[in-house]
């Protein structure tokens, strides 16, 4: 009595592999990653500047 569930295990393994080769070099993945804190970290330093800026201006004004 198979009810299919191996089929599903086995499509599922098989799309876990082709997602693995889809991501790329293990260096290329480290390099989006790095590109993204980074991109975050400028962003949150942005955001912090403008608050300041804000609060300052507020304050003394």
């Amino acid at each position: 009595m198979n009810n299919g569930t191996n089929d599903r295990l086995n499509d599922d393994a098989e799309s876990d592999k082709r997602r693995g080769q889809d991501d790329g070099p293990t260096a290329l993945r480290l390099g989006r990653t790095a590109l993204f804190g980074l991109v975050r970290g400028i962003a949150t330093a942005t955001g912090s500047a403008l608050i300041a800026g804000i609060m300052w201006w507020t304050r003394d004004h």
